[in-house]
């Protein structure tokens, strides 16, 4: 009989996203846990208990475990833990190489021979693991460093859109408005995020004078916020 091995998904989600899962449970921890205790969209919400599981937050039950108590519990507490469990989950990575010596290149690598992630999930998953483990104070060599500032810039940036024809803005999205962050005769939308802040999407461009591939992604766009809106109606008045 053959031996089969499965993979694990290591945690691919925003860093912070995990960490404000834990302040929700911070006022009692059920003794048992479902996605539906978080407000996100239910893909979020599985990469959450991916993430509780992979760390032994809770059990194949999923009922939470003492770590998860001492974690949503205690704010203070979270660094060391979480350096144990990344040094028990991650042992597969860390007896192997020396996280003051790694290349970003040799963690990759690493993470696609030991967890199953490859393509986007692997690089998100790989930045999950730099950002935890600075946060629970492991020392990270210079180049793996690097590739948290930089991951940290292209947040700071945002995203920004630009017409090829005359080098004008076409479409800008921003997580908060701005004082006079929106040009003169610019068309704006806010919608309200379950899990906190909003979301603005400031068009600049006349559609009439858009192509057509760039009509159909932002009419599209367009849709998908309203649809939102529509799903969370509950949360659009609040102040």
């Amino acid at each position: 009989m053959a031996l089969i091995i499965t993979k694990r998904v290591a945690p691919y989600l925003p860093f912070a996203t995990f960490l404000g899962s834990l302040d929700v449970l911070a006022q009692g921890v059920p003794p048992k846990l479902d996605r539906t205790l978080w407000r996100q969209s239910g893909l979020v919400q599985g990469q959450i208990m991916n993430a509780y599981r992979f760390f032994g937050l809770v059990d194949d039950d999923d009922a939470s475990t003492e770590y998860l108590i001492k974690m949503a519990k205690y704010a203070d507490q979270r660094p060391g833990v979480l350096k144990q469990l990344i040094e028990n989950q991650y042992s597969d990575v860390l007896d192997q190489h020396d996280l003051t010596k790694m290349t970003l290149k040799m963690l990759e690598d690493e993470f696609e021979k030991n967890f199953a992630v490859t393509g986007t999930t692997k690089q998100k998953s790989v930045t999950f693991f730099l950002k935890a483990a600075k946060f629970a104070d492991m020392p990270l060599s210079s180049f793996l460093q690097a590739q948290l500032r930089n991951t940290s810039a292209r947040k700071k940036r945002g995203p920004k859109q630009r017409d090829q024809q005359n080098g004008q803005p076409s479409a800008l999205t921003e997580v908060e408005i701005v004082p006079n962050a929106i040009p003169t005769g610019a068309i704006s939308h806010s919608v309200k995020l379950a899990s906190g802040g909003k979301l603005t999407v400031i068009i600049t461009v006349n559609p009439f004078a858009m192509p057509a591939d760039d009509r159909t992604f932002v009419f599209s766009m367009i849709d998908m916020v309203q649809s939102y809106e529509k799903q969370h109606s509950d949360i659009q008045g609040e102040d």
